[in-house]
């Protein structure tokens, strides 16, 4: 049960490539041309605690870049650095379909991911279809967020070639234009490993 807990822990750090916090669901929005963002982000549960850092830049108007990386705190004994991700997205259609390349430094396999984003009224929708090269899995999330204000909350659903995996609900708060703090909780669907995360987002 540990080892799942700080493996959805490390998945959802690596999720900050893309997916703006405190979702994995990644949208389609991509970072503005010569812009940046920052997200820092602390998981944990019971005795475990896993720390990471995602760092974005917009190429142009249409592609950003990012790098991430997670650090496991405790326990004490699985204390260490996860390879450092890269992550490339590619807006086909502005706001509404991405394509984006995620691997990870030292580790051959790659994944493809194609994005779609819907919005009616202040209701946001996010679905992902991604293939991962290496072990052959096809990934699948889908996302549903309410935003109003400086408010959002939503809940998600992933899962790959052998069903659904994992759940979460979650909420972020814009404190300034550039500035959010956002909470979550996500667990299997067994509820047998449980995880609840904070962080940051900032934009500059």
């Amino acid at each position: 049960m540990k080892n799942l807990t700080i493996s959805i822990a490390i998945i959802g750090f690596m999720a900050m490539l893309y997916a703006a916090r405190p979702f994995t669901t990644d949208d389609a929005g991509t970072v503005e041309a010569a812009g940046y963002e920052l997200e820092i982000g602390y998981d944990f549960w019971e005795d475990e605690g896993t720390f990471g850092l995602g760092f974005k830049h917009g190429l142009t108007e249409k592609m950003d870049i990012g790098v991430g990386f997670g650090y496991c705190l405790v326990p004490e004994e699985t204390r260490d650095f996860s390879n450092a991700d890269f992550c490339l997205k590619y807006a086909l259609i502005p706001d509404m379909f991405s394509a984006s390349f995620t691997t990870s430094f030292g580790d051959f396999p790659f994944c493809l991911n194609g994005i779609l984003t819907r919005f009616f009224g202040q209701t946001e929708i996010d679905a992902n279809l991604g293939y991962s090269v290496g072990d052959s899995t096809i990934t699948y999330a889908l996302a549903l967020i309410y935003n109003m204000m400086k408010f959002g909350a939503g809940v998600e659903a992933l899962g790959d070639k052998e069903g659904l995996q994992e759940w979460q609900l979650g909420g972020r708060y814009r404190i300034l234009n550039n500035l959010a703090v956002d909470g979550g909780l996500a667990s299997d669907f067994k509820l047998e490993a449980k995880t609840a995360t904070l962080g940051l987002h900032y934009e500059f």
